[in-house]
């Protein structure tokens, strides 16, 4: 029995679980995660930054932010991913250096995690954590007026929710997010709710709606760059191909960059590797 589009609950759960999905993949994962994860710890320890910049009150919400030697530099805010409920903001310090080497600050956002939060409140801290970015700047090192965001797999939601937000409302300034990079997000909560990753996430119907940017409006002045990896799941390259049509249609200024070889477990080296096509692309709507 079909229970989303054309898949039955099985295969749907499949395209939700890379693990599952794609076992081959698992050992790449894992040694690519160690060899970035050491780099992390080394530009933690090395870089010119200002480290667990607290912005709320949960333990998690501190943000890592390493300054660029370019004066009011513009500011590249990061946002991790791991299915809202894993991951932390230390392990993708080894962006850094790609960012900062450019003339381009870089910030690791941290944000409490599923279950002992929803989605909703993890949107919520994050736009809070932007808005603190903005009101601190001077302190931090960059240019308020020429703040980004980024994101990875849940931290691509996040990214797409900062889009669509109306930072006016929240204390901040109307046009703080000039782009977005979304990175093999998940832009649709419907098929979400249906698998058994929700036990963790507890999306609920009414949560559908307002946290899938799929049905959202980005801000007029918002540019979206977006990208999925040929290799990923059917699944998730649909999230990416049909929030660029949805959002194209509602006028954004969108561009999609390929992201040829690459899987869900590698496609942030495109985005985080100095020389990269899409890296060059992002760092040049940055600076221009």
């Amino acid at each position: 029995m079909k229970v989303f589009r054309h898949y039955t609950q099985a295969e749907l759960e499949l395209q939700y679980d890379s693990g599952a999905r794609s076992p081959e993949l698992t050992a790449t994962r894992d040694a690519r995660q160690k060899r970035v994860g050491a780099e992390a710890a080394e530009v933690r320890k090395a870089a010119k930054a200002k480290l667990d910049v607290v912005y709320g009150p949960h333990t998690r919400e501190k943000i890592d932010v390493f300054q660029s030697a370019s004066p009011n530099a513009p500011l590249m805010a990061f946002i991790h991913g791991g299915y809202w409920k894993q991951r932390a903001k230390d392990e993708f310090a080894w962006m850094a250096p790609a960012f900062t080497k450019r003339g381009i600050a870089f910030a690791s956002i941290g944000y409490p995690l599923c279950p002992e939060v929803r989605i909703g409140d993890i949107v919520g801290s994050v736009r809070r954590a932007l808005v603190h970015l903005s009101n601190n700047a001077a302190a931090l090192g960059f240019d308020p007026a020429r703040i980004h965001v980024a994101g990875h797999s849940a931290g691509g939601h996040l990214a797409a929710m900062m889009a669509a937000t109306d930072f006016a409302a929240l204390g901040g300034p109307a046009g703080l997010v000039k782009s977005a990079t979304c990175v093999s997000g998940l832009y649709d909560l419907e098929p979400l709710a249906m698998v058994k990753v929700n036990q963790d996430l507890k999306i609920q119907p009414g949560d559908i709606a307002p946290l899938s940017p799929l049905r959202l409006t980005p801000r007029a002045h918002v540019t979206l760059n977006a990208t999925v990896g040929d290799q990923e799941a059917p699944e998730f390259v649909r999230h990416t191909t049909e929030l660029i049509a949805a959002w194209r249609e509602k006028g954004a200024d969108v561009t999609e960059s390929a992201a040829p070889g690459f899987h869900h477990f590698n496609v942030l080296d495109e985005f985080g590797r100095a020389g990269r096509p899409m890296f060059e692309r992002v760092a040049k709507v940055i600076e221009g």
